[in-house]
């Protein structure tokens, strides 16, 4: 299975004029399946992920752009090691200035957004990086099977989510040594 970014990986949207402030445009992606490896976790798009973005400019040097994102993802559970089938899906809000330009406090208005700032505005731009960050974004910093997951016995690594071993779990503190023996009357 291939890597799921690659550095020539481009979602091209064409630009209304600058000055139409009105208008709207939209634009889709299906990406294809691949890995990611996103901080020691390895996570799994099986069927690939889908990209909706839709961009409007506020003002001749702010274009305010939305980034949906829906995919299944598979990954291993961080305490068992089992695989984890999870969905993510998310919106984020993204808004493009031109260098040098102010971003004000009146933007906020338009909801919470992540700022990018570009050199020039042209007739396209390329909202690759903003897809890849949502998809980090969207992604959960721990993977478990279920919240109450037992883990794997540390000895003989047993799952014990499917029943406990018979090892004797040698690791204690030595600090409550002299209350191993203890018994209360």
């Amino acid at each position: 299975m291939r890597k799921l970014f690659s550095d020539s990986q481009k979602a091209v949207l064409t630009l209304p004029p600058r000055n139409d402030t009105e208008a709207e445009i939209t634009a889709g992606w299906n990406f294809p399946e691949g890995i990611l490896d996103f901080d020691g976790q390895e996570f799994v798009f099986p069927e690939g992920f889908n990209a909706e973005v839709s961009a409007k400019w506020l003002e001749e040097s702010l274009l305010l752009v939305y980034i949906s994102v829906d995919a299944p993802v598979e990954a291993e559970c961080a305490r068992c090691l089992t695989t984890v089938s999870l969905e993510i899906s998310g919106e984020l809000g993204y808004l493009y200035y031109s260098h040098g330009a102010e971003v004000s406090d009146e933007t906020d208005e338009f909801g919470d957004y992540m700022p990018v700032e570009v050199n020039f505005f042209g007739r396209t731009v390329d909202v690759m990086p903003q897809i890849e960050e949502s998809i980090y974004t969207l992604l959960p910093t721990k993977v478990l099977c279920r919240d109450d997951c037992k883990g794997l016995c540390p000895v003989c690594g047993k799952n014990l989510n499917e029943g406990s071993c018979s090892c004797i779990n040698e690791n204690t503190d030595p600090r409550l040594e002299a209350l191993r023996n203890f018994t209360a009357e």
